[in-house]
């Protein structure tokens, strides 16, 4: 089972859509069965991922529900079958995490990271989801003592991610210049690429540090082009249009339909310049290619 133990799930940014699967079982005695059921809990859950908590008139959609379920028993069948699994544990705290259950998810992590056949780097990456969960069910300095436990051995592997992940815990505690030096810290690591400023842009524009936000955002611009995008929006709302529209056409040009995208689910962050005839340009998709 090495290919499912040593998956790495960062749920941060995102989960790739796949296709829907249904399979029956009739029996389960061996370890290819526990292959098939963990298989299938993987599938339901990125499935159930990528699908809204609720409709647009706020009822949870019944689908994803399932899903999570169907998920959820196959994994107590696979407990039952070969107990102990640091996958089957993962999993479990992907569930709770998408029920929004996160003192539960946090649990669960923590008990794979437990696990005889933990893989280092899945330990690592479990521990991150663990501070993850605790971050998101409101127990903030928890998280922080859970990220310190292994700081070290984090900071040779994933330095920047976690310096970016503590200073978001920060502010959330109010504590902005803690925050702002594990920014500058993330930054300034050997390891730092040009996604560690686009994140490091996000975060100081939250701390309301808009000058430390452009510069980021311009470093991580040179790489990609997401960069102007972000820049953009700061431009406009500091009061410069023009460069905020230059900006955003270039981007435009570089990732057309992620900055449409971003149009449409940011449509407040524009409200001041909706009527613009530049904007209602950018949001008109192009027509497709005729086929041959």
């Amino acid at each position: 089972m090495n290919d499912l133990q040593t998956r790495s799930i960062l749920y941060g940014g995102g989960v790739a859509a796949v296709a829907a699967l249904v399979i029956a079982w009739s029996r389960v005695d061996s370890e290819a069965d526990v292959m098939t059921l963990l298989s299938s809990a993987d599938v339901q859950l990125r499935m159930a991922y990528a699908i809204p908590a609720q409709d647009k008139q706020g009822k949870p959609l019944s689908a994803r529900q399932d899903m999570i379920t169907t998920a959820e028993e196959h994994l107590a069948i696979v407990e039952r079958i070969q107990p102990g699994l640091a996958v089957t544990a993962e999993f479990e705290g992907f569930a709770h995490m998408l029920r929004g259950s996160y003192v539960a998810a946090a649990s669960s992590y923590r008990r794979a990271r437990q696990c005889a056949d933990v893989q280092e780097e899945q330990h690592d990456i479990l521990l991150f989801n663990e501070a993850r969960m605790l971050a998101k069910a409101g127990r903030g300095e928890e998280a922080l003592e859970v990220f310190q436990s292994r700081g070290e051995v984090l900071d040779r592997r994933f330095g920047p991610q976690r310096a970016l992940e503590e200073a978001t815990i920060l502010r959330e505690l109010g504590r902005p210049d803690r925050a702002k030096a594990r920014l500058e810290g993330a930054r300034g690591h050997d390891a730092a690429t040009s996604m560690t400023s686009l994140q490091a842009g996000i975060e100081y524009q939250a701390l309301g540090d808009d000058a430390a936000a452009e510069r980021a955002f311009t470093t991580a611009s040179l790489d990609l082009p997401i960069g102007d995008y972000h820049l953009a929006r700061l431009k406009l709302r500091t009061g410069d249009v023009d460069s905020s529209f230059a900006l955003l056409e270039r981007a435009e040009r570089a990732i057309p339909t992620e900055v449409r995208r971003l149009l449409r689910e940011e449509q407040e962050a524009w409200s001041a310049v909706a009527s613009d005839a530049r904007l209602q340009r950018l949001l008109v998709s192009e027509p497709a290619a005729p086929g041959r």
